[in-house]
């Protein structure tokens, strides 16, 4: 159990905090609707489902991943595994309806041309999340051609010229160049334009990631290159990954999320429990307002210090009235509620209007 009420930081519009429920649902509808409450409960801005079938996404004898088989404990086939995680299109109504009376964004991913047309012309999502495995898909790159949703891009298992021609195929003319290992911007325009549609995540394929195979460096590379809105998908445990990635300028952040570790099924093991994840959007949130706007200015809260912390010009020793000022008989010492000792050159050598006692402010 977590005490949602002890995190008072504020919610800001960065970064975009998403509750990867993927197939932690089991297939349950129920169960799903809970994830989908404590996700908002722990202060994620969107949940994120997977819209497949088990028919349309792998065939009958592909085997499962390792860590699949590790997870789930059983060498069933990939289909049969998936088959059993399917959720029925009346649920994805059902499903996005809640989101919406629980106030979180409802997003999924797809996996084949049919669930694009049914995700944008029947579900009407506001954003389509194009998952690792999809990058290399022609025909789902292809039919997002005709979509105007706003596009989020895993990267998981891909290379950077790869990352450059599904978004060629997806922006329909070319952005990019890549010739010799270079990428140049060839549409400047389209790309400004696209810019404001697409976010490219930074993602490792495995479940869990190693800590030597996070690569968070590549955020603030793929941003460089790219000149677009990098984020992460993280599948490391823990929550530092994301605290490091959003240091590293990620917009979004999509993190694997389950009500129990100990649920059966390939993800869970690898999903963070309420607990933590409410402490990562925590912060996350922290980091933003730690963070500031980067402008070197006196904070409100320093400005009541300013005169006790610093200096102001006083008497060294006794000064009698026409004496001149000098270094010899000038120096600075708190409250710096007098003349700034960055004027005391200014001073020297005028004669004093009056006697000064040792420590006492100049006044002129």
């Amino acid at each position: 159990e977590f005490n949602i009420s002890k995190i008072k930081i504020s919610k800001l519009s960065k970064p975009f905090i998403i509750a990867e429920i993927g197939v932690n649902h089991n297939g349950n509808i129920n169960l799903a609707k809970k994830l989908i409450i404590s996700a908002k409960k722990c202060g994620a801005d969107a949940v994120k489902f997977q819209n497949f079938t088990a028919d349309s996404l792998t065939t009958k004898d592909s085997k499962k991943a390792p860590y699949q088989i590790k997870n789930t404990r059983n060498e069933e086939t990939q289909y049969k595994m998936l088959k059993k995680l399917e959720l029925k299109k009346e649920d994805y109504f059902y499903l996005k309806k809640f989101s919406k009376k629980n106030k979180i964004e409802f997003i999924s991913s797809v996996f084949d041309e049919q669930s694009i047309d049914f995700l944008t012309k029947k579900l009407k999502v506001k954003f389509i999340k194009i998952p690792s495995g999809e990058i290399t898909n022609y025909l789902v790159l292809k039919k997002l051609q005709q979509i105007k949703n706003k596009i989020i891009l895993s990267t998981g298992m891909a290379n950077i010229r790869e990352i450059v021609e599904a978004i060629n195929i997806i922006s329909k003319k070319r952005i990019y160049n890549y010739q010799r290992n270079k990428i140049s911007i060839i549409n400047k325009k389209l790309h400004m334009k696209f810019k404001k549609r697409i976010t490219v995540l930074h993602c490792v394929t495995d479940y869990p990631v190693e800590e030597k195979f996070a690569n968070l460096s590549a955020i603030e590379k793929l941003s460089k290159i790219l000149r677009l809105n990098i984020g992460y998908s993280d599948h490391t445990l823990g929550i530092l990954a994301p605290l490091i990635a959003v240091s590293k300028g990620a917009k979004i952040i999509e993190k694997h999320f389950t009500l129990n570790n100990k649920l059966a099924g390939p993800d869970h093991k690898a999903s963070l429990e309420p607990s933590k994840f409410a402490k990562m959007v925590k912060y996350l949130r922290l980091f933003e307002i730690m963070n500031g706007n980067g402008n070197k200015v006196i904070q409100k809260c320093e400005e009541k210090n300013v005169k006790i912390a610093r200096k102001s010009i006083v008497a060294k020793k006794l000064i009698n009235k026409n004496e001149k000022f000098s270094l010899n008989n000038l120096t600075a010492k708190r409250p710096g509620t007098g003349i700034n000792p960055m004027k005391i050159e200014k001073l020297i050598n005028r004669k004093s209007k009056k006697k000064f006692q040792p420590d006492e402010l100049i006044k002129i």
